[in-house]
């Protein structure tokens, strides 16, 4: 599947869109949100839209340059990522990153990292099978969400 974003273009514009609400992200839930979005776009959309590979650590499901890029904040809500990259999203991941932002605004870093490697998930998949810090395949994220999808439509 074609890749297309630097990870951290999406985790910064979560921060921006989290800053534009007032509803300022810690590190843990930008590193959730921007899994999110990727799921959810090659869930609906059959497409990826990380450059770079999820991989399975020990709370969950993580792309690591945007793990390294936040980690310094700690536990503390992420004002500004102007070190990250930009990018251009079209209007399907325009949207669906807003959808995103919205839909799991109310949940915490630790309900997201409950959610995102839950029984059943992509990631309890993957680290039960080869362990810490394997890559999570796209096909087996895009099938996770595709049910999900399906069993909210």
């Amino acid at each position: 599947m074609k890749r297309t974003h630097d990870a951290r273009s999406i985790a910064k514009k979560l921060v921006n869109i989290s800053e534009d609400n007032g509803s300022y992200k810690d590190p843990l839930q930008i590193i959730k949100l921007t899994y999110l979005c990727h799921g959810w776009m090659l869930g609906l959309y059959d497409r990826a839209l990380s450059a770079q590979p999820v991989e399975a650590w020990k709370y969950g499901p993580v792309i690591p340059d945007v793990y390294h890029g936040i980690k310094h904040y700690g536990g503390q809500p992420i004002q500004s990522l102007t070190h990250f990259p930009d990018s251009s999203f079209d209007e399907y991941e325009e949207d669906l990153i807003n959808q995103v932002a919205e839909v799991y605004d109310p949940f915490t870093g630790i309900q997201l990292s409950q959610l995102t490697h839950a029984v059943g998930t992509p990631w309890y998949d993957v680290w039960n099978e080869h362990g810490r810090n394997t890559i999570i395949p796209d096909p087996l994220i895009k099938d996770h969400f595709s049910q999900l999808a399906e069993t909210n439509e």
